[in-house]
């Protein structure tokens, strides 16, 4: 016994009334019995033939398939039966519109994980007379041959039974007559149990049974002597297609769900294409984003490492206005004496080195250029292991004399002269100062911050403070190297008797490991000139490289968060481009959705598509958004000549961001789709 219901019935409410759709059904069918269901609309029939299979849940009453309680089994137990067991035609063919029929022939093998599930569509067209339309659309078919691929669809999986809705009900008279033979023929050669659901007498005809029902129950069951039929042409006797039960041979499910979805995408190439519009924004943004972080903060790195391991840096303190602290170097606290005194104070202390700073025109010939202006010591060069490509260092007694020399930088170079001259020994007016250029200096390129450190020009400290910067000279009479030290050999050669104050002390330590004793001598020494007694604060901060590192590491950090948030939020809005349009897509596929399930898909199948449609938007969205990152990278780095630093991390981290932004956004549209009731999406028009 294929069939047995017992006092089966089904309720709908629609707001505050109950529909009795079907009433206390006594039914039973034996295996290869035709039976056809009449009555008029509204009677029940479609009622009783959703619940047969499997679409839709009883009310009240029990319902045994194959000897199995239909009412104790779960989703996916329904959906392996339909699957498997049961196969359904109906009035409206139900084919998917932008499928070729073998491709809707092999569909419901697709959910059952069958092998050669192509091989097998095309034996069961060949089987119904449809082999040479195999890869047409159902647009391309008429009426009587998309039924004919709808019953080799229903047929494929081998069901115990057969279930047609209407099956002629959209077609002429001679086109009816071929889709009943056909239906007849199956059920006596190929001994399918086959139950129609039809209003019209002539269809019934070629039942053996016909149950009539009216206002939801059955009213009559009567046997009756079916139409002869000749044996079909068209569904030839031939060897069986191999079972749906092989399966692990064939091409994955997993494989033919991308398939699937990458389909389903392509019917609407330019809406795909726009979707994944945000997400290649947002990766080729995050990409550029994060190169530029990890590029200065590798810069800021390769600069301190250059500087070297055993280098201190002192800058003035802060000021303290009125309760009010103000910010770091706002003091003007470090004097030409300071540098002196360290240097004879400190025995861990190498060398010292100082500069000023400022900004100015420079002029040679008909060229100028707005550059940076330093007044330095002849130890800042090895102080800062900056190193001389063209001519020579500033020397001591240059720095006495306060003489009209300087170094420029190679960018200085390239605007002032043209191609293939030498500018050492050249003379250039520095702020209308003449000046003889004795050496060029080594470029160094781009700072972390993209700063051209080779856009900048040297002179000796005395001649800045003294002619050409202008720096103001204090008021009171400072300690100055000459009081503190009458007889000592000044580092420098002779005595330079400088008095005015320096921005940067550059202190080298004798060695790394003395970095820390250093930085204890040099507090000390400063402390003391300065006069600086605790608790008070001192005017000035000594620091080593790691320090300096670790401040620069946290600036570069924090610029390159933000650039990345700012480059996810392209990536975010793009996620909610595509959970919009998959909400769009499951409304406007609703009933494709019910097909599927009605043909043997479990809820985990729908969810898996739309899941893997979001996944593909996005992760194809996101490989086009690769390239375009690294491409802007690239062009960054070689127009503005900003340090970037490309990793295979970087490129894996926004890859796997975006396909996490599909799963993300494509998980709620795809769970409502998978969520939908087979027989509510099966009626959504």
């Amino acid at each position: 016994m294929v069939v047995e219901t017992r006092s089966l019935g089904r309720t709908y409410h629609l707001g505050d009334e109950e529909v009795h759709a079907l009433r206390a059904a006594e039914l039973t069918i034996q295996r290869g019995e035709f039976v056809a269901i009449m009555g008029p609309s509204g009677s029940g029939k479609s009622t009783l033939m959703n619940l047969l299979g499997c679409l839709d849940r009883p009310s009240e009453g029990r319902y045994f398939f194959e000897g199995v309680d239909v009412a104790e089994l779960d989703d996916l137990e329904l959906a392996a039966i339909r699957s498997e067991r049961i196969g359904f035609v109906f009035q409206s063919f139900n084919l998917l519109a932008r499928t070729s029929a073998v491709e809707n022939v092999a569909l419901p093998l697709l959910y059952a994980g069958a092998r050669d599930r192509l091989g097998r569509a095309r034996t069961a067209l060949r089987l119904l007379g449809l082999g040479e339309r195999e890869r047409n659309y159902p647009s391309q078919l008429s009426g009587g041959q998309q039924q004919r691929v709808a019953i080799a669809r229903a047929l494929i999986n081998d069901p115990a039974m057969l279930l047609a809705d209407e099956p002629t009900g959209n077609l002429d008279t001679r086109t009816t007559r071929e889709i009943m033979a056909t239906i007849r023929a199956l059920n006596r050669e190929r001994g399918v149990t086959v139950i129609v659901v039809t209003h019209e007498r002539e269809v019934a005809a070629y039942a053996d049974r016909v149950i009539a029902m009216r206002d939801g129950e059955i009213v009559s069951d009567e046997r009756q002597v079916a139409i002869p039929v000749e044996a079909s042409d068209e569904v030839e006797s031939e060897e069986e297609a191999p079972s749906g039960s092989a399966r692990s041979a064939g091409i994955s499910l997993g494989v033919m769900v991308i398939a699937t979805a990458a389909h389903s995408l392509a019917r609407n190439k330019l809406r795909s294409a726009l979707t994944m519009l945000g997400v290649f924004i947002g990766v080729a943004a995050l990409i550029a984003m994060v190169a530029l972080g990890e590029g200065a903060n590798a810069a800021v790195k390769k600069q301190l490492e250059a500087l070297g391991t055993n280098l201190l840096v002192v800058v003035p303190g802060a000021t303290t206005a009125g309760g009010a602290r103000a910010g770091l170097g706002s003091a003007t606290a470090l004097r030409v004496s300071d540098a002196e005194a360290i240097r004879h104070e400190a025995p861990s202390v190498l060398n010292v080195a100082y500069q000023l700073r400022s900004a100015g025109q420079v002029v040679s010939g008909d060229r100028n250029w707005s550059t940076s202006l330093q007044g330095i010591t002849p130890s800042y060069l090895p102080v800062t292991n900056w190193a001389i490509a063209e001519g020579r260092n500033i020397e001591a007694g240059e720095l006495e004399t306060a003489a009209m020399v300087c170094l420029i930088g190679e960018t200085v170079r390239d605007k002032l002269f043209p191609p293939g001259q030498d500018p050492v020994g050249a003379v250039i007016l520095v702020k209308s100062n003449p000046m003889r250029v004795v050496g060029v200096l080594k470029s160094k390129g781009q700072s972390a911050f993209g700063q051209d450190q080779d856009d900048i020009v040297m002179m000796p400290f005395s001649t800045a403070e003294r002619k050409v910067l202008g720096v103001a000279v204090p008021l009171q009479a400072p300690v100055t190297s000459a009081t503190l030290y009458p007889q000592a050999v000044n580092p420098f050669g002779t005595q330079p008797r400088l008095t005015g104050y320096v921005q940067t002390l550059y202190v080298q330590a004798r060695s790394a490991e003395l970095v820390p004793r250093a930085i204890i001598e040099v507090t000390q020494t400063l402390a003391r000139l300065h006069r600086i007694r605790p608790p008070a604060p001192n005017d000035f901060t000594v620091r080593n490289l790691s320090e300096i590192t670790e401040a620069a590491e946290s600036s570069t950090r924090a610029l390159e968060l933000l650039l990345a948030t700012i480059a996810s939020i392209s990536l975010v809005v793009g996620g909610i481009g595509i959970m919009n349009i998959l909400l769009v897509s499951v409304t406007e596929r609703t009933r494709e959705i019910g097909i599927r399930m009605a043909i043997g898909a479990r809820r985990r199948h729908v969810l898996v598509q739309f899941l893997a449609e979001a996944v593909l938007l996005s992760t194809i969205g996101g490989s086009a958004g690769i390239g375009a990152g690294i491409g802007a990278t690239k062009l960054v780095a070689a127009v503005l000549g900003w340090p970037t630093l490309l990793s295979p991390a970087i490129i894996a981290g926004a890859f796997l961001f975006s396909a996490a932004v599909g799963v993300f956004f494509g998980f709620y549209p795809a769970r409502k789709a998978a969520h939908l009731d087979p027989i509510e999406a099966l009626r959504y028009e």
